[in-house]
């Protein structure tokens, strides 16, 4: 389970006359002119960062040999008996931004994600706001809607705050395969990927979005 100026100043020399008694002698002046300029200091422009990165310690997490009626801790029901996957994640970039999480059930042979209720069965949550919820995800609309495998459920809002440099989010992935699960199962396996990224929220309001839903009406990429 896998789970960016001048001024110038005129000095009038005015001619100074001497009259003498036999005839007249003029020292004639010059004009000074004094100038000054300024520039203002230069105008930089740099652009902001919107990235994504993991926290030390987010690992990959394989969990091996279920049986039927295993879970994980948290899941709520099943043996909780299991350690669930966790992963951390830090939004690394200079500018606020939204985060989302994309989410890929991928299959194995047989699949033990059937998307019924009697295979896996998986809750992927971000603190109190969850992504998945059994086999099922929330539309913008708030529709639950079935997971299928090998396709991407894209753009589940983490939060209606956008993000800001070293914030961290922490998800959760418990599971359960149902004491109902078929035979045919056995041998079966299944993946969950999940893919964060993010987008600047300057100039992109979410509108009506709600965490914990697919949020389509901003521009992811």
């Amino acid at each position: 389970m896998k789970f960016i100026r001048s001024a110038r100043f005129f000095q009038s020399a005015a001619g100074i006359t001497a009259v003498a008694a036999v005839g007249t002698l003029t020292l004639g002046g010059t004009w000074a002119l004094f100038s000054a300029s300024e520039s203002n200091a230069s105008d930089s422009f740099t652009a902001g960062t919107v990235e994504v990165g993991t926290v030390a310690g987010s690992t990959t997490c394989n969990v091996t040999g279920l049986m039927p009626g295993d879970s994980s801790t948290a899941y709520g029901s099943g043996s909780a008996s299991l350690t669930p996957c966790s992963y951390k994640v830090k939004y690394t970039g200079s500018a606020t931004a939204w985060l989302a999480v994309d989410i890929t059930i991928g299959s194995g042979t047989p699949s033990l994600f059937s998307g019924a209720s009697t295979g896996l069965q998986l809750v992927i949550k971000n603190g109190s706001t969850t992504m998945l919820n059994g086999t099922t995800y929330k539309t913008i609309g708030g529709v639950d809607t079935t997971a299928v495998t090998n396709v991407a459920v894209e753009n589940i809002l983490l939060s209606t705050t956008a993000a800001a440099t070293n914030d961290q989010a922490q998800f959760d992935v418990n599971y359960l395969l149902p004491l109902l699960a078929p035979n045919a199962l056995q041998g079966g396996s299944a993946t969950v990927t999940l893919t964060f990224h993010a987008v600047q929220s300057a100039n992109q309001p979410i509108g009506s979005c709600v965490a914990g839903r697919q949020c389509n009406t901003i521009v992811w990429a």
